[in-house]
């Protein structure tokens, strides 16, 4: 079960005990967050979405602003605070450093696991930072599953090391492995995956996986198994089953679940497209 904490309006904590290599942070308004110089046991990226504020990691400092990223290896003593008392909002992405040295290794094909520090104390990246806003709101979705979460985070966490580090060269057998994962979900649509289940399945790595598949599919692992179970659920409609009964068959939470996602694929309630005429 996903957990948010709310301060006020200004700061909302999340994190779920499923996924507990991360955790993540919306501040809407950081004038009165003030910081003393810290560091975190975590690698930490922050992320820029309004304002301006002051920066310092070790000897760097700078100015930052929208569409920036901090980056913070574990054990950097650092501190951002906000400038003359001006309007400023930011996220914050804690990731277990056991888990992102794996997944650097998957990355970049290195035998080593252990995490590897970055050089880069901060980068202006629109793209990054608008990657890292769609991942925040994700996972704070009530309609997310856990491996909708577990894509989008390795799969922000791979964009965001191939602008670091080099990233390995791709499997020649990919597609066919590619291939094994897809006719898994299509087997298993209705029911709860996990992203370790599909890598097993097509003997890859997360991270290759998520990028081999969107290039074979066009979209990633979870957006696949939601589209299966809508087209299982169109399939179902028009046998006359009722929409209550097409939610559960097809592995939504609920009805109300089953009629939002079906409305945002199809542009039509199920309603609608039952009783067509």
């Amino acid at each position: 079960m996903t957990r948010q904490r709310k301060h006020g309006r200004q700061q909302l904590f999340w994190r779920d005990p499923a996924m507990p290599f991360i955790e993540a942070r919306m501040v809407s308004d950081g004038r009165d967050v003030n910081y003393a110089r810290h560091w975190h046991e975590t690698f930490s990226v922050g992320i820029i979405t309004g304002g301006r504020s002051s920066y310092t990691n070790g000897t760097h400092s700078e100015v930052v602003e929208q569409g920036t990223l901090v980056v913070m290896n574990p054990g950097e003593v650092h501190v951002c605070n906000p400038i003359d008392g001006a309007a400023w909002s930011f996220l914050m992405f804690y990731l277990d450093a056991g888990w992102m040295g794996r997944l650097q290794a998957e990355l970049r094909g290195i035998a080593t696991s252990a995490f590897l520090p970055y050089t880069c104390a901060a980068m202006h990246a629109p793209h990054l930072a608008d990657a890292g806003t769609r991942l925040f709101a994700l996972l704070t979705d009530a309609d997310s599953d856990r491996l909708m979460r577990e894509v989008c985070v390795t799969d922000f966490v791979g964009l965001l090391d191939s602008e670091l580090a080099p990233v390995s060269a791709p499997d020649a057998n990919a597609e066919t492995k590619i291939e094994l994962a897809a006719k898994h979900i299509d087997a298993h649509f209705a029911q709860t995956l996990r992203l370790e289940e599909l890598c097993v399945t097509a003997g890859l790595s997360a991270s290759y996986l998520i990028r081999a598949f969107k290039k074979r599919y066009g979209v990633a692992p979870h957006e696949y198994q939601t589209n299966r179970r809508i087209q299982f659920g169109k399939s179902r409609l028009r046998e006359g089953v009722s929409i209550a009964q097409v939610a559960l068959e097809a592995g939504f939470a609920d009805q109300a679940h089953f009629q939002r996602i079906f409305k945002r694929l199809t542009a039509a309630t199920p309603g609608q497209y039952q009783h067509r005429g």
